[in-house]
């Protein structure tokens, strides 16, 4: 599987990146990064001691993802089931974020609980339902989320459904016999989303963008505009250094507070909360 690798997070603000359909990003033991998806699909696959992947998750926009977790026996891998944009985030940005934003601790930790709940039902599904109604089930979820046309291959759904390409292969034959989808060359066309529909299971499709998205404001914006204006001002102005002018304190008040305002402008604060 083609990957395509991130740089090490030593900058200041989070980089965006580019990744295309069939991409999947790599991992960094040694410069581990977070990623805020901000358009576009990923599908998260894991591999439990070098066992084949399987996929037990879809992610979309506003999904922070890549926390780092003590090693264990399991690996995840991240692919682009769409173009995706998403903001690589190194470490230290990262925790400063978190420290700043209660809200986005909030929001993350709810991802979190989403994320715990679709895997579980994932979980089940696998245990207790038959490959074609699982098969059907996930092309509903990719239908829902990229069109009709899916740009996923027969080896991509074995490694989403954990079974063998050749399972994969029977099940996608006899829906596309039964005018269902119509299979081209690295791709999946829908053709009757409702014929579809009855071949699934009953588990839900699954909405992939989070109840609590988050906005890469929230990660890689400046200073500035992580506070509020208000809470800005009174921080600059506590901590203004008072220009020292003998026998006119007025004037050195009013000089210090020229100098905070030519600050702001610097800044480009331009509008300030009443």
């Amino acid at each position: 599987m083609k990957s395509t690798t991130v740089s090490p997070g030593t900058q200041r603000n989070g980089v965006r990146r580019s990744i295309a359909p069939g991409l999947s990003i790599a991992e960094r033991v040694d410069s581990p990064c977070s990623y805020l998806i901000e358009s576009g699909v990923l599908a998260i696959s894991v591999s439990v001691d070098g066992t084949p992947p399987t996929c037990v998750e879809l992610l979309g926009a506003g999904t922070l993802i890549g926390f780092q977790t003590a090693p264990g026996p399991y690996t995840a891998s991240y692919r682009a089931i769409s173009s995706v944009e998403m903001l690589e985030i190194p470490p230290h940005l990262l925790r400063q974020a978190m420290q700043r934003h209660a809200g986005l601790q909030e929001a993350y930790l709810h991802q979190l609980r989403e994320r715990v709940a679709r895997t579980e039902l994932v979980a089940a599904c696998n245990a207790h339902h038959s490959l074609s109604e699982r098969c059907a089930l996930w092309l509903l979820r990719l239908h829902a989320q990229l069109g009709a046309l899916l740009p996923v291959t027969h080896a991509f759904l074995a490694t989403m459904l954990g079974v063998r390409r050749a399972g994969i292969s029977v099940t996608l034959e006899n829906l596309q016999r039964g005018g269902v989808i119509r299979q081209r060359r690295g791709s999946i066309e829908i053709l009757d989303a409702a014929a579809l529909r009855a071949h699934a299971c009953a588990c839900p499709d699954g909405a992939i963008a989070p109840a609590c998205a988050i906005a890469a404001e929230l990660i890689n914006a400046d200073s500035v505009h992580r506070e509020r204006p208000r809470a800005w001002l009174d921080k600059a102005t506590s901590t203004q250094i008072p220009i020292a002018v003998s026998g006119d304190d007025g004037w050195a008040r009013r000089e210090a507070a020229l100098q905070l305002c030519r600050n702001i402008v610097a800044k480009g604060l331009t509008l300030l909360e009443q």
